[in-house]
């Protein structure tokens, strides 16, 4: 007999989110601060830019959620990796692996603290950000986007960023 139970329309979000940070964590396996912001080859993204990125755009999420209050500082310019930068061979923009990986998971705790508050009427919004509102109209529609595929496609640059760098699998 199946029982029903109750449960906020963001617990699928949470739990997704949830095991694609345990992914994140898992990725950095053996990975050390020297090569954090290496490319092994060209048009590769490495680690520093996108644990970076990830965090950055935890950061919008947060925004999209209309709570810019749960926001982190992050400890570094932010101009490397948004969504229009190019990652590169380290040249000293990135910063360092320890402080990438802090506000990358601060920031995620922060969203997912913060999805079970958050209104149901509120992912029915239309999506405010230009551009960005045409392949994703909803805010639900982007936050679901930025929680699952956007964060599990970055991820998977970070597998092959490990075959390339002679690391193999995390597993």
């Amino acid at each position: 007999m199946t029982t029903a139970t109750n449960s906020h329309h963001t617990d699928y979000l949470v739990h997704s989110l949830g095991f694609s940070l345990n992914y994140a964590k898992s990725l950095l396996k053996d990975v050390k601060a020297e090569d954090f912001s290496r490319l092994p080859m060209p048009n590769f993204n490495h680690p520093a830019f996108v644990y970076g990125h990830l965090a950055v755009t935890a950061n919008f999420m947060l925004e999209l959620l209309g709570r810019e209050d749960a926001k982190i500082e992050l400890p570094f310019d932010p101009e490397p990796y948004t969504p229009s930068a190019t990652c590169v061979d380290d040249d000293g923009r990135y910063a360092e692996m320890d402080l990438i990986l802090d506000a990358f998971s601060r920031s995620h705790d922060s969203v997912l603290a913060v999805l079970p508050q958050i209104d149901e009427a509120l992912f029915a919004r239309p999506n405010p950000v230009e551009g960005f509102s045409s392949m994703m109209p909803r805010i639900g529609d982007a936050v679901t986007f930025m929680c699952c595929s956007h964060t599990m496609m970055h991820l998977g640059q970070i597998s092959m960023w490990r075959r390339a760098m002679g690391l193999g699998s995390c597993f």
